[in-house]
């Protein structure tokens, strides 16, 4: 996986995906992801840039984000961030606050979660899912108790930032059609068109719906079709062409700036993603 960079997966919770990393002199592009973002800051700092505007965020201390959340940043110069994240999905976060009086699936909308409680179970959860043998239910409910406790305490009501009406269904339809046409040329006068707003209006709508442009969507509808396509199995080189690159190295600059790790890490991941859970003992 290279050096300071681990990438793993709890197929025993859903598939959810377990990232080690130290990052030096590296800065993530605006993206979002399609699950919940949590990242606990082990050593050093990390001054990401979120919910419009820049964080601080030191060591104990979590980003936690919510799906489709745009955010971007990586560690100040000269420094080194050393963190631990996991990205749960809606259906997981749901069947663990299952039973909890919630109008909706969480979101949260805080600055920096500073919880040494929280923290605590999810570095333990963190380090145990890492663990070859170790415990299937420890696991579990080492996880769930940080859940519980990360979303009754960081979680307000739920409020809607998208705007309404019109503007509202016309991001809607620019997603979907960016995420359905990934790899092709599409040109603002066409998503405009099929959104059915002006393209300058949908620029600002877009912009402050989603937290990116309609062109780093574009780029990250691209490196998701390029994961995907890496864990069916395709080489990178292919995966670049089919993806919407305009070749490898292409895709690679624009893969790590959004996954973390080249593609190339990634595909060697995959085997490591697809083995079963160790048993229990």
């Amino acid at each position: 996986m290279g050096a300071g960079r681990r990438m793993w997966r709890a197929d025993d919770l859903g598939g959810l995906e377990v990232f080690h990393a130290t990052l030096d002199a590296f800065s993530f592009r605006p993206h979002a992801h399609e699950e919940y973002f949590i990242a606990l800051t082990e050593h050093g700092l990390v001054t990401p840039t979120y919910r419009g505007r820049r964080h601080v965020v030191g060591p104990g201390e979590l980003i936690v984000l919510n799906p489709e959340e745009a955010h971007a940043g990586g560690p100040p110069e000269g420094m080194a961030w050393t963190y631990r994240a996991l990205y749960p999905g809606p259906e997981l976060i749901d069947a663990v606050m299952a039973g909890f009086p919630r109008p909706a699936t969480p979101r949260f909308g805080g600055d920096v979660v500073r919880d040494r409680q929280v923290a605590s179970r999810l570095r333990r959860f963190h380090t145990l899912s890492a663990r070859a043998g170790t415990s299937a239910l420890e696991r579990e409910s080492c996880l769930a108790e940080a859940l519980v406790l990360l979303v009754s305490r960081h979680a307000p009501p739920p409020r809607d930032p998208w705007p309404a009406g019109r503007e509202r269904a016309a991001v809607r339809l620019a997603r979907e059609f960016l995420d359905e046409h990934a790899p092709a040329n599409v040109t603002l006068r066409e998503l405009a068109a099929h959104a059915g707003l002006s393209a300058y209006h949908l620029c600002r709508v877009f912009g402050r719906a989603v937290g990116m442009t309609p062109h780093a969507y574009q780029r990250q509808a691209r490196v998701r079709l390029a994961k995907a396509l890496l864990r069916a199995g395709l080489a990178p080189a292919r995966v670049a062409a089919e993806a919407g690159f305009y070749d490898q190295a292409h895709l690679t600059r624009h893969f790590k700036h959004v996954v973390g790790i080249t593609p190339g890490q990634y595909l060697s991941a995959v085997g490591e993603l697809r083995r079963p859970p160790a048993p229990g003992r």
